[in-house]
Protein backbone atom coordinates (compact mmCIF):
# COMPACT_ATOMS: atom_id res chain seq x y z
CA UNK A 1 0.00 0.00 0.00
CA UNK A 2 1.52 3.59 -1.28
CA UNK A 3 0.94 5.92 1.87
CA UNK A 4 1.43 9.45 0.91
CA UNK A 5 1.80 12.94 2.97
CA UNK A 6 -1.78 13.72 2.61
CA UNK A 7 -2.19 9.88 4.65
CA UNK A 8 0.14 10.88 7.06
CA UNK A 9 -1.32 14.29 8.11
CA UNK A 10 -5.36 12.62 7.72
CA UNK A 11 -3.78 10.29 10.45
CA UNK A 12 -2.17 12.66 12.76
CA UNK A 13 -4.75 14.75 12.80
CA UNK A 14 -7.62 12.11 13.74
CA UNK A 15 -4.86 11.39 16.44
CA UNK A 16 -3.87 14.72 17.69
CA UNK A 17 -8.02 15.71 17.96
CA UNK A 18 -8.38 12.37 20.24
CA UNK A 19 -5.66 12.75 22.18
CA UNK A 20 -3.26 15.74 21.77
CA UNK A 21 0.46 16.75 20.74
CA UNK A 22 2.19 15.33 23.38
CA UNK A 23 -0.26 12.01 24.40
CA UNK A 24 0.33 10.92 20.72
CA UNK A 25 3.50 9.39 19.46
CA UNK A 26 4.95 9.46 15.48
CA UNK A 27 5.27 5.76 16.21
CA UNK A 28 1.44 5.65 16.83
CA UNK A 29 0.80 7.81 13.70
CA UNK A 30 3.35 5.08 11.65
CA UNK A 31 1.09 2.49 13.16
CA UNK A 32 -2.07 3.51 12.28
CA UNK A 33 -0.40 4.40 8.69
CA UNK A 34 0.61 0.65 8.26
CA UNK A 35 4.04 2.14 7.77
CA UNK A 36 7.76 1.75 9.66
CA UNK A 37 8.08 5.22 11.82
CA UNK A 38 11.24 6.12 9.61
CA UNK A 39 8.16 6.91 6.55
CA UNK A 40 6.84 9.69 8.40
CA UNK A 41 10.26 11.26 8.53
CA UNK A 42 10.77 10.83 5.17
CA UNK A 43 8.14 13.79 4.99
CA UNK A 44 8.23 15.55 8.13
CA UNK A 45 11.71 16.33 10.12
CA UNK A 46 10.18 16.35 13.57
CA UNK A 47 6.70 16.01 15.02
CA UNK A 48 6.58 19.77 14.93
CA UNK A 49 6.66 20.03 11.94
CA UNK A 50 4.05 17.83 11.48
CA UNK A 51 1.86 19.62 13.89
CA UNK A 52 2.18 22.91 11.84
CA UNK A 53 1.25 20.27 8.63
CA UNK A 54 -2.05 19.48 10.78
CA UNK A 55 -2.89 22.74 11.96
CA UNK A 56 -2.51 24.22 8.63
CA UNK A 57 -4.80 21.89 7.23
CA UNK A 58 -7.33 22.35 10.16
CA UNK A 59 -7.75 25.93 9.78
CA UNK A 60 -7.85 25.95 5.78
CA UNK A 61 -10.98 23.68 6.08
CA UNK A 62 -12.43 25.59 9.15
CA UNK A 63 -12.23 28.61 6.60
CA UNK A 64 -13.68 26.66 3.73
CA UNK A 65 -16.37 25.73 5.54
CA UNK A 66 -17.48 29.01 6.74
CA UNK A 67 -16.86 30.75 3.48
CA UNK A 68 -19.39 27.88 2.39
CA UNK A 69 -21.69 28.99 5.59
CA UNK A 70 -21.63 32.61 4.40
CA UNK A 71 -22.18 32.05 1.10
CA UNK A 72 -25.47 29.63 1.62
CA UNK A 73 -26.98 31.37 5.00
CA UNK A 74 -30.29 32.94 4.70
CA UNK A 75 -31.40 35.11 7.13
CA UNK A 76 -30.40 38.71 9.02
CA UNK A 77 -26.44 39.95 8.57
CA UNK A 78 -27.00 39.61 12.43
CA UNK A 79 -28.37 36.50 12.29
CA UNK A 80 -25.77 35.36 10.16
CA UNK A 81 -23.36 36.25 12.43
CA UNK A 82 -24.60 34.64 15.32
CA UNK A 83 -24.36 31.61 13.10
CA UNK A 84 -20.77 31.90 12.37
CA UNK A 85 -19.74 32.36 15.94
CA UNK A 86 -21.84 29.18 16.72
CA UNK A 87 -20.00 27.40 14.03
CA UNK A 88 -16.61 28.36 15.28
CA UNK A 89 -17.51 27.44 18.40
CA UNK A 90 -18.31 23.67 17.23
CA UNK A 91 -15.66 23.21 15.38
CA UNK A 92 -12.80 24.81 17.54
CA UNK A 93 -13.82 22.65 20.35
CA UNK A 94 -14.19 19.37 18.29
CA UNK A 95 -10.33 20.36 17.36
CA UNK A 96 -9.74 22.32 20.60
CA UNK A 97 -6.07 20.18 20.73
CA UNK A 98 -5.21 21.29 17.19
CA UNK A 99 -6.73 24.72 17.36
CA UNK A 100 -7.00 25.57 21.18
CA UNK A 101 -4.40 24.04 23.29
CA UNK A 102 -1.18 24.53 20.89
CA UNK A 103 -0.76 27.63 23.12
CA UNK A 104 0.29 25.95 26.18
CA UNK A 105 2.86 24.08 23.75
CA UNK A 106 6.77 24.77 23.37
CA UNK A 107 5.70 24.18 19.69
CA UNK A 108 4.99 28.05 20.00
CA UNK A 109 8.44 28.85 19.74
CA UNK A 110 9.20 26.97 16.50
CA UNK A 111 10.05 29.33 13.51
CA UNK A 112 7.71 27.39 10.87
CA UNK A 113 4.53 27.34 13.75
CA UNK A 114 5.21 31.18 14.46
CA UNK A 115 4.93 32.00 10.59
CA UNK A 116 1.61 29.52 10.07
CA UNK A 117 0.39 31.36 13.34
CA UNK A 118 0.63 34.96 12.32
CA UNK A 119 -0.91 33.78 8.86
CA UNK A 120 -3.69 32.68 10.43
CA UNK A 121 -4.43 35.46 12.78
CA UNK A 122 -3.92 38.09 10.13
CA UNK A 123 -6.54 36.17 8.42
CA UNK A 124 -8.92 35.32 11.19
CA UNK A 125 -8.50 39.31 12.20
CA UNK A 126 -9.57 40.03 8.35
CA UNK A 127 -12.50 37.58 8.81
CA UNK A 128 -13.86 39.32 11.69
CA UNK A 129 -13.30 42.31 10.09
CA UNK A 130 -15.13 42.03 7.13
CA UNK A 131 -17.90 40.41 9.52
CA UNK A 132 -18.03 43.73 12.05
CA UNK A 133 -18.27 46.14 9.02
CA UNK A 134 -21.38 43.70 7.47
CA UNK A 135 -23.53 43.93 10.21
CA UNK A 136 -22.59 47.05 11.96
CA UNK A 137 -21.69 49.60 8.75
CA UNK A 138 -19.74 52.11 8.44
CA UNK A 139 -20.39 54.03 11.61
CA UNK A 140 -17.73 51.62 13.68
CA UNK A 141 -15.24 52.73 11.32
CA UNK A 142 -13.86 55.44 13.53
CA UNK A 143 -13.30 52.65 16.37
CA UNK A 144 -13.25 49.68 14.07
CA UNK A 145 -9.84 48.08 15.11
CA UNK A 146 -10.50 48.22 18.73
CA UNK A 147 -14.01 46.76 18.29
CA UNK A 148 -12.17 44.42 16.25
CA UNK A 149 -9.88 43.06 19.43
CA UNK A 150 -12.63 43.49 21.61
CA UNK A 151 -14.67 41.06 19.72
CA UNK A 152 -11.99 38.41 19.66
CA UNK A 153 -11.40 38.96 23.07
CA UNK A 154 -14.56 38.02 23.72
CA UNK A 155 -14.95 35.10 21.22
CA UNK A 156 -11.80 33.67 22.67
CA UNK A 157 -12.95 34.09 26.39
CA UNK A 158 -16.67 32.38 25.92
CA UNK A 159 -14.30 30.11 24.24
CA UNK A 160 -12.24 28.68 27.05
CA UNK A 161 -15.35 29.21 29.24
CA UNK A 162 -18.03 26.75 26.57
CA UNK A 163 -14.52 24.17 27.21
CA UNK A 164 -13.48 24.48 30.57
CA UNK A 165 -16.10 25.57 32.59
CA UNK A 166 -18.02 22.26 34.82
CA UNK A 167 -21.13 24.03 34.49
CA UNK A 168 -22.04 23.87 30.55
CA UNK A 169 -23.12 26.71 28.61
CA UNK A 170 -25.14 26.72 25.68
CA UNK A 171 -23.27 27.28 22.21
CA UNK A 172 -26.43 29.07 20.82
CA UNK A 173 -27.15 30.99 24.09
CA UNK A 174 -23.82 32.23 24.02
CA UNK A 175 -23.52 33.42 20.54
CA UNK A 176 -26.42 35.46 20.51
CA UNK A 177 -25.12 36.69 24.01
CA UNK A 178 -22.33 37.87 22.27
CA UNK A 179 -23.70 39.91 19.49
CA UNK A 180 -26.29 41.06 21.85
CA UNK A 181 -23.28 42.92 23.48
CA UNK A 182 -21.39 43.74 20.26
CA UNK A 183 -24.82 45.89 19.80
CA UNK A 184 -24.93 47.70 22.94
CA UNK A 185 -21.63 48.69 22.41
CA UNK A 186 -21.60 49.59 19.03
CA UNK A 187 -24.45 51.82 19.89
CA UNK A 188 -22.67 53.17 23.01
CA UNK A 189 -19.31 53.98 20.80
CA UNK A 190 -21.26 55.53 18.32
CA UNK A 191 -23.21 57.72 19.78
CA UNK A 192 -20.98 59.06 22.68
CA UNK A 193 -18.10 59.64 19.87
CA UNK A 194 -15.44 57.25 21.27
CA UNK A 195 -11.89 57.69 20.70
CA UNK A 196 -9.98 55.03 19.18
CA UNK A 197 -7.29 53.64 21.09
CA UNK A 198 -6.14 51.10 18.48
CA UNK A 199 -5.55 51.53 14.94
CA UNK A 200 -4.23 49.06 11.39
CA UNK A 201 -0.57 49.24 13.85
CA UNK A 202 -1.82 47.06 16.23
CA UNK A 203 -3.67 44.52 13.88
CA UNK A 204 0.34 44.58 12.59
CA UNK A 205 2.35 44.35 15.76
CA UNK A 206 -0.78 41.30 16.57
CA UNK A 207 0.39 39.10 13.98
CA UNK A 208 3.70 39.67 13.83
CA UNK A 209 4.59 38.98 17.40
CA UNK A 210 7.81 36.38 17.86
CA UNK A 211 9.55 37.64 14.45
CA UNK A 212 12.23 39.81 14.07
CA UNK A 213 9.73 42.84 12.73
CA UNK A 214 8.28 42.44 16.04
CA UNK A 215 11.73 42.38 18.10
CA UNK A 216 12.47 45.17 16.81
CA UNK A 217 9.03 47.18 17.28
CA UNK A 218 9.52 46.14 21.04
CA UNK A 219 13.00 47.84 21.36
CA UNK A 220 10.67 50.34 20.07
CA UNK A 221 8.18 50.48 22.26
CA UNK A 222 10.30 49.87 25.64
CA UNK A 223 12.37 53.44 24.50
CA UNK A 224 9.21 55.17 23.74
CA UNK A 225 7.85 54.14 27.44
CA UNK A 226 11.43 54.90 29.11
CA UNK A 227 11.26 58.37 27.16
CA UNK A 228 7.68 58.72 29.02
CA UNK A 229 9.04 57.80 32.31
CA UNK A 230 11.78 60.37 32.32
CA UNK A 231 9.36 63.10 31.18
CA UNK A 232 7.42 62.35 33.83
CA UNK A 233 10.07 62.81 36.46
CA UNK A 234 11.22 66.37 33.99
CA UNK A 235 7.78 68.01 36.14
CA UNK A 236 7.74 65.50 39.16
CA UNK A 237 5.75 67.54 41.70
CA UNK A 238 7.31 65.51 44.59
CA UNK A 239 10.11 67.75 45.61
CA UNK A 240 13.71 67.95 44.30
CA UNK A 241 15.46 65.47 46.43
CA UNK A 242 12.77 62.57 45.79
CA UNK A 243 13.03 63.43 41.91
CA UNK A 244 16.38 63.06 42.18
CA UNK A 245 16.15 59.70 43.39
CA UNK A 246 13.85 58.47 41.23
CA UNK A 247 15.75 59.64 38.49
CA UNK A 248 18.89 57.81 39.28
CA UNK A 249 16.84 54.74 39.37
CA UNK A 250 15.53 54.93 36.14
CA UNK A 251 19.57 55.77 35.27
CA UNK A 252 20.62 52.62 36.74
CA UNK A 253 17.04 50.56 34.85
CA UNK A 254 18.03 52.05 31.69
CA UNK A 255 21.62 50.91 31.85
CA UNK A 256 20.88 47.56 32.61
CA UNK A 257 18.06 47.05 29.90
CA UNK A 258 20.57 47.83 27.12
CA UNK A 259 23.09 45.12 28.34
CA UNK A 260 23.48 42.00 26.53
CA UNK A 261 22.23 39.60 29.01
CA UNK A 262 19.97 41.91 31.82
CA UNK A 263 19.05 40.60 35.34
CA UNK A 264 15.47 40.00 34.96
CA UNK A 265 15.96 39.89 39.21
CA UNK A 266 17.57 43.58 39.14
CA UNK A 267 14.97 45.01 36.55
CA UNK A 268 11.85 43.73 38.36
CA UNK A 269 13.44 45.16 41.73
CA UNK A 270 14.00 48.49 39.97
CA UNK A 271 10.21 48.71 38.44
CA UNK A 272 9.01 47.55 41.50
CA UNK A 273 10.32 50.39 43.13
CA UNK A 274 9.36 53.01 41.16
CA UNK A 275 6.30 51.67 40.90
CA UNK A 276 5.65 52.48 44.17
CA UNK A 277 5.02 55.99 42.78
CA UNK A 278 1.41 56.56 41.26
CA UNK A 279 2.00 58.49 38.36
CA UNK A 280 5.55 56.50 37.17
CA UNK A 281 3.12 52.96 37.88
CA UNK A 282 1.67 52.31 34.73
CA UNK A 283 4.00 53.33 31.75
CA UNK A 284 6.75 50.92 34.56
CA UNK A 285 4.45 48.22 34.26
CA UNK A 286 4.08 48.40 30.18
CA UNK A 287 7.81 48.54 30.38
CA UNK A 288 8.36 45.84 32.36
CA UNK A 289 6.22 43.75 30.74
CA UNK A 290 7.92 44.44 26.89
CA UNK A 291 11.57 44.21 28.50
CA UNK A 292 11.10 40.82 30.27
CA UNK A 293 8.79 39.33 27.83
CA UNK A 294 10.23 36.09 26.25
Amino acid sequence: MIVTKQDIIRSASKMFKEKGFLATSIQEIAQDCSIAKGSVYKYFPSKEDLLCAVFDECQTVYFDQAERLKQTETGTPKERLVNQIVFRFQYFIEYRHIMVDFIELPITQFATFQSLRNHVRARMMEWHRSWLLEVYGERIEPFLWDLIFIYRAILKDYLQRIIFEAKLLSIEETAWFIVDKLDALVEHMSKSGSKRLLGRSAFDQFIHSGSNDWNNEKERMAEELFGRVAALLEVWPGGTARRKELQEIVQLLGAEITQAQPRRSLIQALCAYLEQEQELRSPVIQLKQIVLEE
